[in-house]
């Protein structure tokens, strides 16, 4: 009753600015009323693809708001799971969202181990107090970039006490490690201690070269790199910075800085003040534009990771990074790339899969020293001109309907994936690419044509009898 009172107090405290239903399941027989509910949306390949991108945001998201709170009781049970089902509407709006606890206990079962999940009574009136909060905020400021305009469901979970905070005794913690440090040391590993400010100690290691403290609590970092002279390497993911609580005192000496796994929602300026940068990763953050970039002054960059953010566009200017040679824009949003990105004379390797890309640039000819483009899981219904020096191309899981006649000017290559497309003619290009080690044709549409169908399955012997596999 006391769980049903705060629901109610909850509803009308977020009226004005939340409309969702948000519900604990306070007991067993909810739970089993919950399971027994099986839905009639049956979500192909790419939808389900698409869900797992939003619930991505959501546990992210949430992951940070359970560091962030204090005030949550930890369950006894370390095992125990915080799950979740949120319904989606046609519109991508939340209509509501149920949660519940429960752990996975193993059974024997002829001779083998089976894990069954349980529901586990939390019996803290506090937590879901707390809890209906936190998905609250979740919700309000979560914007799923998936929409496939229909009703879907998104199940989700995470071990509830693995994000709870660690501030209580971090700096202690970090300061017995550094104790037994000598300031020869040239890598430090302070991860996952629960840390929100950096120990003074540390500027004792004049000589440090790699410093990690992934997996802590930083919302706000600051660091003095002219203490650090030799300092290269930083790795900050997993924690809580966005992109105005992160500066880095002008320096020419830090190479590497990971900053993956934050929330950030835009490209953190500051950072440029690292003449030398060298790799920069911000997978998995919510950076949704990169026009704000001043990529002149990242001209020193070989590396550069935006993996599963949110991008719908890339900057013009990203053609500035002419040293760049690893470009990582997988899972997100865009659907075109910019002309200037053929300035890029020294990339090697781009991925752009998981995108909505429709065509390439047409002058992606440019890239001269490209060898390696993951493509797949885009819209790419036709391919006029590749790189001419690629190796491996993947262009799997677009709209292809023809083998790209482009794959005539790739002498070079010798790994191609171009399965689950609508491909129905173009196999004998095939024979006329002379490097060709590997080759992925599966589930296309050459059999609707028996003619041509013939003619692959010959195509295929030929490519075989040169040691080519064909799958």
């Amino acid at each position: 009753m006391k769980t049903l009172l705060v629901y109610i107090f909850l509803q009308l405290s977020f009226l004005a600015v939340f409309t969702q239903k948000i519900i604990f399941l306070e007991n067993k027989e909810a739970y089993d009323r919950l399971q027994k509910y099986k839905t009639k949306i049956q979500p192909d390949e790419e939808i389900r693809k698409g869900i797992w991108k939003n619930n991505g945001l959501v546990q992210k998201r949430l992951m940070m708001s359970l560091k962030k709170e204090t005030k949550l009781v930890p369950l006894q049970d370390a095992e125990v799971s915080l799950s979740y089902l949120i319904c989606v509407n046609k519109n991508n709006e939340v209509d509501s969202l149920k949660y519940y606890f429960g752990k996975y206990v193993g059974r024997m079962e002829g001779g083998k181990t089976r894990f069954d999940f349980e529901y586990f009574d939390p019996k803290s009136d506090v937590l879901a107090l707390e809890l209906n909060k936190i998905f609250s905020n979740v919700l309000k400021n979560t914007t799923f970039y998936f929409n496939p305009m229909r009703p879907y469901e998104i199940f989700g979970g995470l071990s509830f006490n693995q994000y709870l905070t660690k501030i209580v005794g971090a700096e202690d913690r970090a300061n017995e490690l550094l104790k037994a440090k000598k300031d020869t040391v040239k890598v430090l590993n302070l991860s996952n201690l629960g840390l929100k400010k950096l120990p003074n100690k540390i500027y004792n290691l004049k000589n440090l070269e790699e410093l990690d403290l992934s997996k802590n609590e930083f919302e706000v970092f600051r660091l003095n790199t002219k203490k650090l002279p030799k300092l290269k390497k930083i790795l900050l993911s997993e924690n809580m910075l966005s992109e105005n609580s992160i500066r880095i005192k002008r320096n020419k000496h830090v190479q590497i800085l990971s900053l993956s796994d934050n929330v950030f929602e835009a490209f953190p300026k500051r950072i440029q003040r690292n003449k030398g940068l060298k790799d920069v990763h911000l997978a998995n953050n919510f950076i949704k534009t990169t026009n704000e970039i001043r990529f002149k002054k990242l001209k020193t960059l070989e590396f550069l990771n935006f993996y599963n953010n949110q991008i719908a566009s890339l900057s013009d200017n990203v053609g500035f990074l002419e040293n760049l040679q690893i470009l990582d824009l997988y899972h997100n949003q865009l659907s075109f790339l910019p002309p200037n990105i053929v300035k890029l004379k020294n990339l090697q390797t781009l991925s752009v899969s998981n995108n909505i890309l429709w065509e390439f640039p047409s002058k992606i000819q440019d890239l001269v020293n490209l060898k390696i483009l993951y493509a797949h899981h885009n819209k790419l219904s036709s391919v006029n001109f590749l790189p001419p020096n690629l190796e491996n191309l993947d262009l799997g899981y677009n709209l292809l309907e023809s083998v790209p006649s482009a794959l005539k000017t790739v002498p070079h290559l010798t790994d191609l994936d171009i399965s689950n497309n609508k491909i129905t003619s173009g196999s004998e290009i095939l024979k006329r690419i002379p490097g060709l080690q590997k080759v992925f044709l599966s589930l296309n549409d050459f059999e609707s044509d028996p003619a041509k169908f013939a003619e692959l399955q010959q195509i295929i012997v030929d490519l075989e009898k040169k040691s080519v596999k064909v799958k």
